[in-house]
C-alpha cells in the first residue's frame, strides 16, 4: 500500500500546477518529473534533498546572467519543497 503522504503530496502538486502523466509527476515549467518507486518513501531525506537543490537554483537565478531556463528550476524546486513542507507539518 502507498504511503498516504505521497497522495497528499501528489494532491497539493496538481493543485500547484503540477501535471499527473502516466504515473509521473510533471513540474509547472516541466524542469524535472518524479515518480515514487517505494511503498514507504522518506519524506523528509526527499525535501532535505530537495531544499540544497533550492538553494543552489537561487544563487543560480542570482547570478546577471540567469536563463529561463534556471529561474523556471528555481520556481519548480520551490514549489516541490513548499509541498513537501505541507505534508511534513501533518
Amino acid at each position: 500500500m502507498m504511503d498516504a503522504r505521497w497522495f497528499q503530496l501528489r494532491e497539493i502538486l496538481v493543485g500547484e500546477g503540477w501535471v499527473w502523466r502516466d504515473d509521473t509527476l510533471v513540474s509547472p515549467h516541466e524542469t524535472m518529473w518524479f515518480t515514487t518507486s517505494s511503498e514507504r518513501p522518506d519524506h523528509a531525506q526527499f525535501r532535505n534533498a530537495m531544499s540544497e537543490a533550492v538553494a543552489a537554483a537561487a544563487s543560480d537565478c542570482e547570478e546577471p546572467n540567469a536563463t529561463i531556463d534556471q529561474i523556471a528550476l528555481h520556481k519548480d524546486l520551490v514549489s516541490l519543497v513548499t509541498a513537501l513542507d505541507a505534508i511534513l507539518e501533518n
